[in-house]
């Protein structure tokens, strides 16, 4: 049997009631958690890839509570860059996170342990995962041969947006050499910070990062420092971990355009072959 959960990024929540790109964050929230309740309320859980606030606020987590409590599932929570770790926790108390006070931690299921990291670097846009982090991965990596999936806010990779790819993780070399001696355990890599949809592999490891829940990157790969936002909708992922793949759905929840009914609808036929 698979294992469900649900997976979204960059819900950058402000307090309750305030705009943001002229979007309202926990309205957004609020239908994506009204879709999850509705649609896939079997979910094992959900899992957000940091940017949990805009600006890190205790006002704003508490925003953010209200709607992820709502769920029938457990939701776990990573650090992005403009998130506020204290503020965080103050919120959140009995959050799982490192003892030293970085919020990563595991969560292990019959067939896969999903470890997620911590990659905000205070006060800056970029991510780092200090020595104890980097430790703290190593240790969860060697105590266990199942297999793995690993979660973090920034990409530790160029995308090719050089508007974000300045501020990925700025010391995947030694990630990677934390990894690469486990490197056919791990599943998929799951991120955030990039706000669109991108996929692909790095060092033959696959990973998907879903678009913000509210405003989008442009869809431009030269301009360093764009002066707008793009309206295009947010998604939420849901993904199935079988024995033998991952699969990733991706769900634009904000659709409301009617369905088309197939049997009614007016359909292109095949052509009848005159030399049959």
């Amino acid at each position: 049997m698979a294992y469900r959960f649900v997976h979204f990024s960059d819900p950058q929540l402000v307090p309750a009631g305030m705009l943001n790109y002229d979007i309202d964050p926990q309205a957004r929230l609020q239908h994506c958690v009204d879709t999850l309740v509705q649609q896939v309320p079997e979910s094992s859980a959900c899992i957000i890839t940091g940017d949990l606030t805009h600006w890190g606020e205790k006002e704003a987590y508490r925003a953010l509570k209200e709607e992820l409590d709502r769920l029938p599932f457990p939701a776990y929570c990573l650090m992005g860059n403009h998130d506020h770790r204290q503020n965080f926790l103050d919120v959140f108390p009995s959050h799982p996170r490192q003892k030293e006070g970085f919020i990563q931690f595991k969560l292990e299921t019959e067939g896969v342990n999903l470890i997620c990291l911590d990659t905000l670097d205070d006060r800056k846009r970029s991510g780092f995962l200090c020595e104890q982090r980097l430790a703290w991965l190593r240790h969860e990596l060697k105590a266990s041969g199942k297999p793995v999936c690993l979660f973090m806010h920034h990409p530790p990779f160029e995308t090719g947006l050089a508007s974000m790819d300045r501020d990925n993780l700025i010391n995947s070399e030694a990630l990677w050499s934390v990894i690469k001696p486990h490197k056919e355990r791990i599943r998929h890599l799951f991120l955030g910070h990039l706000h669109r949809s991108v996929a692909g592999s790095w060092q033959g490891i696959s990973f998907s990062c879903p678009p913000s829940l509210v405003h989008q990157t442009p869809f431009d790969f030269d301009n360093p420092k764009p002066d707008s936002v793009s309206p295009e909708p947010p998604v939420y992922n849901l993904v199935d971990i079988h024995p033998d793949r991952v699969v990733v759905h991706t769900h634009n929840f904000l659709h409301d355009s009617p369905t088309i009914n197939s049997s009614t609808c007016q359909r292109y036929q095949r052509p009848v072959d005159p030399e049959s």
